[in-house]
């Protein structure tokens, strides 16, 4: 991990990203603490603890730590169905996602 406590990881608005961040990943609003960073020929990535997957470092932000516990609070009060149903009532959203997938 030595090697990557050099990588220059920016988020979205240029500010440095490294393990213990608190990000959100733009496209789908996923929260977690950054596990790790690593880079390989497709650019920069960091892993989220909340899914244990990799996101390219430039469509992540920055947040406040607080947000994570906001999120963890609300959702702790919940029960399964209760979550399902305020999820479900945030009705649809209309996403341009010509760039996303490469379309053509």
């Amino acid at each position: 991990m030595a090697e990557n406590e050099h990588l220059e990881a920016l988020d979205i608005n240029g500010d440095r990203i490294v393990a213990g961040d608190a990000v959100r990943y733009l496209n789908t609003g996923t929260t977690g603490r950054v596990l790790d960073v690593m880079k390989d020929d497709e650019g920069i990535w960091a892993q989220i603890d909340a899914t244990g997957l990799y996101y390219k470092v430039d469509v992540l932000l920055i947040i406040d730590p607080d947000e994570l516990k906001e999120k963890k609070e609300a959702e702790k009060g919940m029960d399964a169905q209760e979550y399902a149903q305020s999820y479900s009532q945030r009705g649809s959203q209309t996403v341009d996602i010509g760039q996303v997938t490469g379309g053509g």
